[in-house]
């Protein structure tokens, strides 16, 4: 009977079985290979992406789950690594001023394929782990619908069904890039496109290397290693130095700094958890006395929500199973409700999207606007403990943001018109033309004819969360209306434009 990934997987992991590990080479070695060539361009790099992705593999074979679709994480892996590779490539080409790009001759394109081919990795990285995953094992690793949805805990017909959702939200995410093809031609393109054949001498080069690798981990964790297999690792590990050679050791010394700090950076956010459980425990305690108001209790129950909503989101990469619900607040027309909105906004680097648009006082509304700026991440010291190469930001996002609270007579002068909120909850958004971003920000950063703002600024890593909560107010404190942001940015490869998904919640200010 035929293995699956994860009982070789669990094989080589338990065992250090060699026909268990060549098996999975032989399995996905024109995946990986395909996956590095599309980001690398070379045939030469792609063959050095694709020993370290197998000797990553070898490496955390034993600590990876029961249940993980191997296709997902070698291809995170791959891209990730070919990122690396590519940063070094370039700085090596600096230094020593010579052309080492090998331009292999390609057949003649296909049309839909040559448009999507830049752009497709970037999108697969971009979707949910399971679409992505089923994606994977259909288009890449060419399985039937059976076989998808036997991988995946799933029925034929559901599986059938994700897929076809799957390529609907691919194909949206290419078409900002540009990708016209339809669903049907893109999914033809991958299917004739997306896998290359690697060079045949690679798989024996690449399990050697990536058992060595593994290797030395086993002889550290496993009693059961003989003296003829230590002797044998010894000397693979021996003839492998000179196949993997200086990008090997490039990659495990990155990962070693990154190791360095590590243990203060938990430190750092256990903290801050601790600081925060104490916060809510306050809190419990308060709504148990007695004169305890209506309007406070409703603001506890709505801050519960936010803590339980922010603790699933300091572990990235780690989707939360069952997302917070909202606590339980006061009805919509209760003077103390916060005012929500819930958008996702796909905004240029340094354009200015707007929110909101609340009628939060007869005559007046109040929006939230928000100018994301993406720069290139060049010091990787401040970067979160513990992160999987694979997760590792591009850039950093600095977000200008202010809540401001506008007559209705002066919305079309400001380009504001189009966004509205019928209650408290809003989904409108806007991106502003240059002139129109400049006129609102002109008139925020000197309010005057009853406009009321409060702002704050904060900087966070492309791709993981951040909290904005309002500064000091440039009207009088007691009218700016308090607000509270969670806000996830996903800047594109060449940093021109960025996805938001923004959280919001706007107290009503007083008096209102």
């Amino acid at each position: 009977m035929t293995m699956d990934d994860q009982q070789l997987l669990a094989q080589y992991a338990k065992t250090g079985s060699q026909e268990a590990f060549a098996e999975l080479v032989s399995r996905h070695l024109n995946f990986v290979y395909s996956t590095a060539l599309r980001q690398v361009r070379t045939r030469q790099l792609a063959e050095d992406v694709t020993q370290i992705v197998f000797a990553n593999l070898a490496r955390k074979a034993a600590a990876m789950p029961d249940q993980i679709v191997l296709a997902g994480w070698l291809h995170r892996d791959a891209r990730f690594t070919a990122l690396d590779v590519l940063r070094a490539e370039s700085r090596r080409q600096a230094r020593e001023q010579e052309a080492v790009l090998m331009n292999a001759p390609t057949p003649t394109p296909d049309p839909d394929w040559e448009q999507a081919r830049p752009w497709l990795d970037e999108a697969l990285n971009a979707m949910l782990p399971l679409d992505r995953d089923a994606l994977l094992l259909r288009f890449f690793e060419k399985r039937s619908f059976k076989q998808v949805g036997a991988a995946l805990g799933w029925s034929e017909e559901a599986a059938r069904k994700r897929v076809d959702r799957a390529l609907d939200k691919l194909r949206a995410l290419l078409l900002r890039r540009g990708v016209t093809a339809s669903a049907s031609a893109l999914s033809l393109a991958i299917m004739a496109n997306g896998i290359q054949s690697a060079p045949a001498s690679l798989a024996g080069t690449i399990t050697a290397a990536s058992l060595a690798a593994g290797a030395i981990t086993s002889v550290n964790l496993s009693t059961t290693i003989t003296m003829s297999q230590i002797k044998t690792a010894a000397l693979v590990v021996i003839a492998a130095a000179g196949l993997t050679g200086a990008l090997f050791q490039y990659h495990e010394t990155t990962k070693l700094r990154a190791a360095n700090r590590d243990l203060r950076r938990q430190i750092q956010q256990l903290a801050a958890l601790q600081a925060e459980n104490e916060s809510l425990s306050n809190r419990t305690a308060q709504a148990n006395a007695p004169g305890l108001t209506k309007a406070q209790l409703s603001e506890l129950l709505r801050l519960r929500g936010e803590v339980g909503r922010l603790r699933a989101q300091v572990r990235p990469g780690q989707p939360h199973p069952n997302p917070p619900v909202a606590a339980p607040t006061e009805p919509p027309d209760d003077a103390s409700h916060p005012y929500l909105a819930q958008v996702t906004a796909h905004v240029g680097n340094g354009k200015t999207v707007v929110t909101g648009g609340w009628a939060t006082a007869p005559g007046k509304r109040t929006f939230l606007v928000m100018t994301p700026t993406a720069t290139p991440l060049t010091d990787t010291a401040d970067l979160p403990p513990g992160l999987d190469p694979s997760q590792t930001p591009k850039a950093t996002v600095t977000l200008e943001t202010t809540t401001a609270e506008i007559p209705e007579t002066m919305l079309a002068q400001l380009g504001l018109d189009s966004v509205k909120a019928e209650g408290r909850e809003s989904t409108a958004q806007a991106t502003l033309n240059p002139n129109d971003a400049k006129t609102l920000l002109t008139k925020l950063a000197t309010p005057t004819e009853g406009i009321m703002c409060a702002g704050a600024r904060i900087t966070v890593f492309d791709g993981f969360s951040g909290m904005i909560a309002s500064g000091k107010s440039t009207s009088e404190p007691a009218q700016a209306s308090p607000f509270s942001i969670s806000v996830t940015p996903q800047v594109s490869a060449d940093l021109e434009s960025l996805d938001l998904s923004i959280s919001a919640s706007v107290s009503p200010a007083s008096g209102n």
